[in-house]
């Protein structure tokens, strides 16, 4: 988050000074329309979605016939945005084509203009949170006004910056699967040296 913010600063006060452009025509809301022609596809609900990251928690597939009315489709070149209590933070970038709730739009930032790594942290940032959490409506059910949504002001900075931005991004994850893989590697040879101690096999 530190990172998104020394390179370009706060969304909401663009102190930078970025040209801007509406949200509505720099990442307008879209449907996927191309080919569902596998069996079970990808249903995407938000309590799979881990608040602040949108990292996935589960992956649920169902095959077309079970997917309600209440949908949207995306895909790859897609972010989801949760339109519902926008202060849980959620906020996908899709590793693959499938349906999502209709609580989730499905934002597609133009190419060349746009790079979806830095328009999701945006959508992320704290400023940003705070302030559409207040552009809601609804007092049990609070949802986004998508009329405020699509108004906003997105800065946007040169997509050489973004791109690096994406670069960054990519690196700390792959970092953060490699130390996750390490410590599943060290907790598997710790539970096999307990095993043997136990039978007392470690010292014959």
């Amino acid at each position: 988050k530190s990172r998104f913010i020394e390179m370009f600063g706060d969304p909401i006060r663009n102190v930078k000074g970025w040209k801007t452009g509406k949200m509505n025509d720099v990442a307008p809301v879209v449907n996927y329309k191309g080919d569902f022609n596998k069996c079970k596809v990808w249903l995407l609900n938000l309590d799979m979605v881990e608040s602040n990251t949108g990292n996935i928690i589960g992956y649920n597939y169902v095959t077309t016939d079970e997917i309600g009315n209440s949908t949207c489709t995306f895909d790859t070149t897609n972010i989801l945005y949760s339109k519902l209590r926008p202060y849980l933070n959620k906020v996908v970038i899709p590793n693959e084509i499938g349906y999502a709730t209709s609580e989730m739009v499905p934002l597609q930032p133009v190419r060349g203009v746009l790079n979806r790594y830095y328009l999701a942290h945006m959508l992320r940032n704290k400023s940003f949170v705070d302030y559409i959490s207040e552009k809601v409506s609804g007092a049990k059910m609070p949802r986004v006004t998508m009329n405020e949504f699509r108004s906003f002001e997105v800065p946007i900075p040169p997509i050489e910056l973004q791109n690096q931005f994406e670069d960054f991004v990519k690196q700390v994850e792959k970092l953060k699967f490699e130390m996750k893989k390490s410590l599943r590697e060290l907790e598997d040879n710790f539970n096999s040296l307990m095993q043997k101690a136990f039978k007392g096999e470690l010292f014959n």
